[in-house]
């Protein structure tokens, strides 16, 4: 928890630090000439995650319920001084994946004695479980170059790279108490990814993420799979 309150006092700083720069989106000289300015652009992403690769298969996801939300503070920086044109977006955000299990399956860490190391497994549980799921919780910096025709219609393509804040299983048994178990479970501290966005009426947008080189867990201590989401942003 000392890396997310570290990572929250850096999000802090960053909102403090650029709120009088980006009191105005745009400035108008007495020439009349157009000076785009930094805008401030608050972002709720929503949307489903999966994943893919090799061991893809050993999940047993249900679609609807293995959500994808982030809170992004991004500031649009300006490239040009004409309407629409190029913009650098670069921002803090916090970005939860939620992969929640179908058919009673449930991750657990075990012991490999010729490694030395644990692993994470999937296994069915002999339960009725009513809810199964790993969530990772990410502080992520994405940048972006932003285009578009206009101020308000705007294409972005870009990467992000975080660290890993929290991570923890939650399990409800059918009829029983929800038992939530944080822990690394093996899964990876840093991970990057490419995101494109395409939004209309300044920020509401559709978004699609996918992380191709780094692995949701950590090489040979878990299944080999990516992440990818897909979804709108607010």
């Amino acid at each position: 928890m000392k890396t997310l309150h570290t990572f929250l006092g850096l999000v802090a700083l960053f909102v403090t630090t650029t709120t009088v720069q980006a009191q105005t989106t745009v400035q108008i000289t007495q020439d009349n000439t157009y000076k785009p300015g930094i805008v401030k652009d608050f972002g709720i992403y929503i949307g489903i995650n999966g994943v893919s690769g090799s061991g893809a298969d050993q999940f047993d996801l249900r679609p609807l319920g293995s959500r994808f939300v982030a809170l992004s503070w991004r500031r649009q920086l300006p490239l040009g001084d004409k309407p629409g044109g190029l913009r650098i977006g670069i921002g803090p955000e916090l970005a939860w994946n939620n992969f929640m299990f179908d058919n009673n399956q449930r991750l657990i860490e075990t012991a490999n004695p010729i490694t030395n190391r644990t692993e994470s497994i999937l296994v069915n549980d002999a339960s009725d479980l009513k809810r199964s799921k790993l969530t990772t919780l990410q502080g992520n910096i994405p940048l972006l170059l932003m285009f578009g025709p206009s101020d308000r219609v705007t294409f972005g393509i870009g990467a992000y790279a975080g660290i890993r804040l929290d991570s923890y299983t939650k399990v409800k048994p059918n009829g029983g108490e929800a038992i939530r178990d944080h822990g690394a479970y093996n899964t990876t501290s840093l991970r990057w990814g490419l995101t494109a966005e395409a939004a209309w009426n300044e920020s509401t947008g559709l978004f699609v993420r996918y992380e191709p080189s780094t692995t949701l867990f950590r090489a040979g201590q878990g299944p080999n799979v990516n992440v990818w989401s897909v979804g709108i942003r607010l």
